[in-house]
């Protein structure tokens, strides 16, 4: 009698297990990288090539390629168009279930996107300046669309009238338009700095705080009849640098 009730005291302890597993748990932490952008100006253009590379709480490597140009179409107001190759996201159906257990994916696959970028930039005062920059990303592999709004405002600390260091303060929020069931999956808030070594080159560092939400999708639930809303928060420790020519 009693092996039996051992037998099923231990049945219930692996089935509670077993459903456990199959929601992801929020996560905290710290984040580190490094972020590299060259910038090379003609006539009314800005062509761009942009690298993000960083360690991530889902104990992931993330890794992103962006290239591209801007078109200034008047002194404060232009455009761009990018592709972009990103290697390490984290998607809600990447929480799946592989060999009996529900986990992350952590894969090398890259996801490939097109953005549309406009931005406006206008002077606050003496050496201040505020941006509100809008892109638009579409994610030709998934169909997925999703807008990314973030304002910004920059100070510049000059030496001898050349500029000497660049203070900024960022916030960026995640909006997808034709896919999840909320309205907000992830915002950053950035706070930087870049001191000018050259004429064409800039290096600082860059603290950012980040929250990110992941939802169950339809076939989650479907499968397991159960819901969850985890919360990855991490603070970012990073440098960041500028060639600029």
């Amino acid at each position: 009698m009693i092996k039996i009730f051992s037998l099923f005291l231990l049945s219930l302890f692996y089935v509670n297990l077993c459903r456990a597993q199959k929601t992801p748990s929020s996560r905290s932490g710290v984040e580190t990288g490094i972020d590299f952008r060259a910038l090379k100006k003609y006539k009314r253009y800005l062509f761009l090539v942009e690298t993000k590379n960083r360690q991530e709480l889902a104990d992931t490597d993330y890794h992103q390629l962006m290239v591209g140009s801007y078109y200034r179409i008047t002194k404060r107001f232009r455009t761009g168009l990018f592709f972009q190759n990103e290697q390490g996201l984290l998607w809600d159906n990447d929480w799946h279930k592989e060999n009996t257990v529900w986990q992350w994916s952590n894969s090398s696959r890259w996801d490939f996107s097109t953005v549309l970028d406009t931005t406006y930039t206008n002077n606050l005062g003496r050496n201040w300046v505020w941006e509100i920059k809008g892109r638009l990303f579409y994610y030709h592999s998934r169909q997925a669309l999703l807008l990314r709004p973030r304002p910004a405002i920059r100070h510049f600390i000059l030496k001898l009238g050349q500029p000497w260091w660049q203070i900024y303060a960022e916030a960026e929020a995640y909006l997808p338009l034709n896919y999840g069931n909320k309205s907000l999956y992830e915002y950053w808030l950035y706070l930087g700095g870049l001191h000018q070594f050259t004429p064409n080159f800039s290096l600082g560092p860059v603290v950012s705080y980040r929250t990110r939400w992941f939802h169950p999708y339809k076939s989650f639930k479907a499968t397991t009849d159960q819901d969850y809303n985890a919360t990855f928060k991490s603070v970012y420790f990073g440098l960041s640098a500028v060639y600029a020519w």
